[in-house]
C-alpha cells in the first residue's frame, strides 16, 4: 500500500539546503510527523508526505526516518482568496507523481482537506482545529481569512466520506455538521521521546507549551501566576512557544501583562523548542499548565502525561477526556485565573499528590497515545476506506 499524507509538516529535514529559510511561526504539526514515522515503521506501507511551505523558493524532496517528504513551494499570502485553487492544483500534481492508493488529509485550516477531497482518490480527513468551534470562543473579523476558511471547512465536512476524530469531543462536534461521513475514532500519536524522558522535577517550576495565541489562554495563566507569587514567592513559569502567524499582538499583550504585574523575574521565555527539548522541559517542571479556551486534542497535555507530569487544564473541549480530574491532573473552569492559581498551588504544596497523579498520567498515556498503537489503528482505517 502507498499512502500520501497531505498536511503541515516540520521542515527541519531541509536544514542546510540552499533556498530554505525556516520560519518559527509556521506551525510544524509534530503529530503528523509522529504518525507518518510510526506508520512507516510498521514496514508494510510506503509513506509519502506532501506539505506546502513558503520557507522554500522551489520544490524540494528528501527521505527522513523512512518517510518520503515532498515540500511544495507556495506563496505566503492570498492563497485562501482563490479558494485554494492554485494550492489544489499544486497538491494534485504532487499526487499525480506519487500515485498513492489513499490520501490522508490533515486539517481544514489550509488547502489539504480540500485538495484530498477533490483529488478523485480514496480520501480520509483528520480534523485538526475545528474552526466552527474555535469561532465560538474567538470570533474572527467579518472580512478575514478565518471567515473564508470556515466557508471552505463547511464544504469539506459536507463532502467528506471518512473523518478521523481525535477525541469524543470531535466525534460529538462532527455530528453537528459532517452528517454524510463515517467517523473513525483515532487519537494523535506522540513522539517516543516523551515516553523515554525522565528527570527529577524542579520545585515550584511551572511550564506552558504551545503557540502563543488567544485560544491558548496564556494571559489567564499570567494572571494566575500573579496570584501564586503572593503565596509562593519562589514560583516560576517557563514558556515554550512563539506567536503563531497573525498573533504578534496577543504575544505583546501577554508580555505587557507580565511587566505590568511585576512578574519579569518569575517568567522565562524559552521560544521555539523541538520535541526532545520540550520533553526535557516537561521533565524539569513540577506542573504543566494548559489554560486553553478550546482544544480538540491537546498534544501538550498528552505529552506531559507521557513524561509523568500532572497537568492542570481547563475544562473545555477534549481536555476532560484526556485529563481525568483528580486522577491524572486537575481541571478548572475556563478563563478563571483564581481557580487556575488554586489548582496549581494545591499540586505544588502536595508532593505525594503530584507523584501519584503523574504516575497515573503516564500509565494512561502509554495505553492511548503510544505511536505504534496509533499507527495500527490508523492502518485499520485505511483498510476500511479502501474496501468500500
Amino acid at each position: 500500500m502507498k499512502i500520501a499524507i497531505l498536511a503541515h509538516y516540520p521542515t527541519w529535514a531541509l536544514e542546510g539546503r540552499e533556498g530554505y529559510r525556516p520560519d518559527p511561526q509556521r506551525h510544524p504539526a509534530p503529530w503528523v510527523r509522529n504518525l507518518a514515522q510510526a506508520v512507516a515503521a510498521l514496514g508494510t506501507v510506503e509513506v509519502h508526505v506532501v506539505t506546502q511551505t513558503d520557507e522554500i523558493q522551489r520544490d524540494m524532496e528528501t527521505v527522513a526516518e523512512g518517510v518520503h517528504l515532498h515540500f511544495v513551494a507556495c506563496p505566503a499570502r492570498w492563497r485562501a482568496t482563490t479558494l485554494f485553487f492554485f494550492d489544489c492544483r499544486r497538491l494534485h500534481q504532487a499526487l499525480g507523481r506519487i500515485q498513492p492508493d489513499i490520501v490522508h488529509s490533515h486539517g481544514t485550516e489550509d488547502a489539504y482537506a480540500l485538495a484530498g477531497l477533490t483529488s478523485s482518490l480514496p480520501c480520509v480527513i483528520t480534523m485538526q482545529g475545528m474552526l466552527f468551534k474555535i469561532a465560538q470562543h474567538v470570533r474572527p473579523p467579518l472580512f478575514s481569512r478565518p471567515r473564508l476558511i470556515r466557508f471552505i471547512e463547511r464544504w469539506c465536512l459536507r463532502h467528506a466520506r471518512h473523518i478521523i476524530a481525535k477525541s469524543d469531543y470531535v466525534v460529538e462536534s462532527m455530528r453537528e455538521i459532517a452528517t454524510p461521513a463515517t467517523l473513525h475514532r483515532v487519537p494523535n500519536a506522540l513522539n517516543p521521546v516523551f515516553f523515554e524522558t525522565a528527570a527529577a522535577p524542579e520545585p515550584d517550576r511551572l511550564l506552558f507549551v504551545g503557540i502563543i495565541e488567544t485560544r491558548k489562554g496564556l494571559v489567564h495563566l499570567v494572571d494566575a501566576l500573579a496570584r501564586l507569587v503572593k503565596m509562593r514567592p519562589t514560583v516560576k513559569l517557563a514558556i515554550v512557544g512563539v506567536p503563531g502567524r497573525g498573533s504578534d499582538a496577543y504575544d505583546a499583550a501577554v508580555r505587557q501583562s507580565v511587566i505590568r504585574q511585576g512578574l519579569e523575574t518569575h517568567v522565562e521565555y524559552l521560544g521555539f523548542r523541538r520535541p526532545d527539548a520540550v520533553a526535557r522541559e516537561m521533565a524539569r517542571a513540577s506542573v504543566v499548565v494548559v489554560p486553553s479556551l478550546e482544544e480538540m486534542f491537546c498534544n501538550v497535555a498528552a505529552e506531559a502525561m507521557a513524561v509523568g507530569r500532572p497537568v492542570v487544564a481547563t475544562r473545555t473541549g477534549s481536555l476532560p477526556q484526556l485529563v481525568a480530574d483528580g486522577e491524572t491532573g486537575l481541571l478548572v473552569p475556563v478563563a478563571n485565573s483564581g481557580a487556575l492559581a488554586a489548582a496549581i498551588d494545591r499540586l505544588l504544596s502536595d508532593e505525594s499528590l503530584r507523584v501519584k497523579l503523574g504516575a497515573a498520567a503516564r500509565v494512561r498515556a502509554l495505553g492511548r497515545w503510544e505511536p505504534r498503537l496509533v499507527a495500527r489503528q490508523t492502518m485499520a482505517v485505511y483498510e476500511t476506506v479502501l474496501k468500500l
